[in-house]
C-alpha cells in the first residue's frame, strides 16, 4: 500500500511539472539589421534565413548606419591598386561567394570580375561551389585585393591563395564564367580572364559542356 502510494505521489508531481516548450526558429523579422540575421545564420547554422542560398541572410532587413564599424572599412569604390588584405577562409556559399575573418570579425567576399553559376543551375552550381571549397578550405589564408563593395554590402575582391588567382583559376577550369559588365574591376587580370574563358569554352568544361548554356547572368534575371 505504501508503495502504491509513493507511487502515484511521483506521478502526480510529474504531471505537475511544466513541459519545456520547443525552441521557435528564428526569423528575419526577430532581427534589426541584415548584418544582426548573417552573424546568426553563421553562428547557429540557420541556413532557412537565406531564401535563394546566396550565402547571405534576410537580403530586405536594413543594413546598419555607415557608422558602424568594418573590418576592412571600405568605400563604395576604391583604387585599383588598393592595399591587400589577409584574412582566413570561414566558409564558402556558392561558386563566386565566401566567408573570411578579419580582425575577429566576418566578411562576405564576392569575387570580382566572374560569375559562377547559381545553386539552381544543377549541376553546374553545386559544381563550382564544390570547386571552390576545394580550393579554399576552412582555414586557408588568403589575399583580397579589394575592388569595392556592392550593393548587398559583400566586399568584391580578387582572391589569391598564395600565387594563385582563385578568380582566374575558376573561370580556367569552366566553373565561372568572365563577368563582363564589372571586367573594369580588374585591369590586371582582364586579357587572362577571357583567355581562359575562351579556352574552356572551345574545350567544353564544366559549365561550357552544355550545348546552350545560359549565363548566369541571364539565368538570374530569368527568375525575378
Amino acid at each position: 500500500m505504501q508503495i502504491r502510494f509513493t507511487l502515484s505521489l511521483m506521478l502526480l508531481v510529474l504531471i505537475a511539472l511544466p513541459v519545456p516548450k520547443a525552441e521557435a526558429r528564428a526569423r528575419c523579422s526577430d532581427f534589426a539589421s541584415q548584418e544582426d540575421a548573417q552573424a546568426y545564420m553563421q553562428q547557429q547554422g540557420a541556413t532557412y534565413l537565406d531564401g535563394d542560398k546566396d550565402g547571405i541572410a534576410c537580403e530586405r532587413l536594413p543594413r546598419r548606419s555607415s557608422t558602424a564599424a568594418s573590418p576592412l572599412t571600405l568605400p563604395q569604390s576604391i583604387p585599383t591598386q588598393a592595399p591587400a588584405v589577409t584574412v582566413t577562409v570561414v566558409s564558402v556559399g556558392d561558386g563566386d561567394t565566401l566567408r573570411v575573418a578579419s580582425q575577429e570579425q566576418w566578411i562576405t567576399v564576392r569575387l570580382a570580375c566572374v560569375d559562377a553559376p547559381e545553386m539552381s543551375q544543377s549541376p553546374y552550381g553545386q559544381a563550382a561551389a564544390q570547386r571552390l571549397k576545394q580550393l579554399l578550405p576552412v582555414g586557408q589564408s588568403v589575399t583580397l585585393q579589394v575592388v569595392e563593395r556592392d550593393r548587398y554590402g559583400r566586399t568584391v575582391a580578387q582572391v589569391y591563395r598564395d600565387n594563385l588567382s582563385i578568380n582566374l583559376q575558376m573561370v580556367q577550369e569552366g566553373q565561372a564564367v568572365v563577368y563582363r559588365q564589372y571586367l573594369r574591376g580588374c585591369p590586371g587580370l582582364q586579357t587572362q580572364l577571357l583567355q581562359a574563358e575562351n579556352q574552356a569554352r572551345q574545350q567544353r568544361l564544366a559549365f561550357w559542356s552544355q550545348a546552350n548554356p545560359v549565363m548566369p547572368e541571364v539565368f538570374r534575371r530569368s527568375r525575378q
